[in-house]
């Protein structure tokens, strides 16, 4: 890995390994059982960097976390919006030292193959998948565009050998073989009609879970989601498919880690009167002290110069003076002795104007 990561990441990499063994040894053991799970992390969390860990330790191993490579291991990484697709793409490229970029293929149109290659990460989306995409033009029999020999085998558009259904069986039934489905934010495209223009219809990623037509459900599920909620709700409806236990990253660890701030709600007073000067005012209060405490460090270096903090009142684009005026007076009466002269303005007029009372110089930004 290119990054570091963090303590809560290490742990949820290696509790997504241990469910991606299980769900391993259940597939390809007497009852080819399949598995789902999820990885749930608060948005900023660094999901996808611990993807591209994941899929390192998946396809060369890990020994801080005894997990040993899957040889035949071959991911698809789904969503329902291609350009989520291609950003997914970039970062797991970014993250990991190891991932190339022929290991990363986002599948189009002209893709055509017996079947996924171990080792890569094919990138696909709902619309690659719909009915009217050339990947899988042929694979439905009773599609009417698709012509027949006179004994009544098909024949595929553009000399195809293989649909992408066709690839994703042949997949499956390779024994040397593991297909992996990650599911990209997994509460997405799941209900029905959703996805197809017929009512009733299951979607494309429930097609994909449950199987099609002689395509059995891809064997494992990983789904990636902001909460435990959306995934359980996604997977509703699955059928013949054991649940492993979700990976849940706590929140709080993300936060103590620093990649995630507090959050901070402001909500409008009950009480009457004018809150709009508020953070004007402490931020007038805050310019006072850090100006203070720069003026003593520089007293206290023999320094004859030292830092001048700067505040920046940013105004609307055509501004009224007058209240850019009471604006100033709130700052002059949160700091009494703010000399007057040291207000100016870097507005587009490129001239002294009048706010108020306060006649404020032009300078150049």
């Amino acid at each position: 890995m290119k990054f570091t990561l963090k303590d809560y990441q290490e742990e949820a990499v290696g509790d997504v390994l241990e469910r991606l063994e299980q769900a391993r040894d259940d597939w390809h053991g007497k009852w080819k059982r399949n598995s789902a799970f999820s990885l749930t992390a608060t948005t900023g969390a660094g999901k996808t960097v611990m993807a591209a860990a994941v899929f390192e330790a998946l396809f060369y191993g890990n020994d801080d976390h005894e997990f040993e490579a899957d040889p035949g291991a071959v991911v698809i990484w789904f969503s329902d919006d291609p350009s989520l697709n291609e950003q997914s793409k970039w970062r797991l490229h970014q993250a990991s030292d190891k991932l190339t970029v022929s290991d990363l293929i986002t599948v189009e149109n002209t893709f055509s193959r017996e079947k996924f290659e171990p080792g890569k990460v094919y990138f696909l989306n709902t619309q690659k998948l719909g009915k009217k995409s050339l990947l899988v033009r042929g694979h439905d029999p009773d599609d009417e565009g698709i012509e027949k020999t006179a004994t009544g085998e098909r024949l595929m558009p553009d000399l195809r050998s293989h649909t992408i259904w066709d690839t994703i069986q042949n997949t499956i039934e390779d024994p040397e073989l593991t297909l992996y489905l990650v599911l990209d934010e997994a509460h997405r495209g799941m209900r029905e009609g959703s996805n197809s223009g017929e009512r009733g219809r299951p979607t494309i990623v429930k097609q994909l879970i449950n199987g099609t037509g002689a395509v059995r459900g891809i064997p494992i599920v990983w789904g990636i989601s902001a909460t435990v909620k959306r995934f359980n709700d996604a997977m509703q409806g699955m059928e013949e498919r054991s649940t492993l236990p979700n990976v849940v990253v706590d929140s709080q660890k993300v936060q103590d880690s620093g990649l995630i701030k507090d959050t901070i709600k402001l909500d409008v007073p009950d009480e009457v009167g004018d809150f709009t000067t508020v953070l004007l005012k402490r931020g007038t209060e805050r310019l006072r002290a850090v100006s203070k405490a720069w003026a003593e460090y520089g007293a206290s270096q023999g320094q004859g110069e030292t830092v001048q903090p700067l505040m920046v009142l940013q105004v609307p684009n055509k501004p009224d003076p007058n209240d850019i005026g009471r604006w100033l007076d709130t700052a002059f009466e949160t700091w009494p002795d703010l000399p007057q002269d040291c207000v100016a303005n870097v507005l587009g007029e490129h001239r002294k104007e009048q706010f108020g009372s306060y006649s404020v110089p032009y300078v150049a930004p």
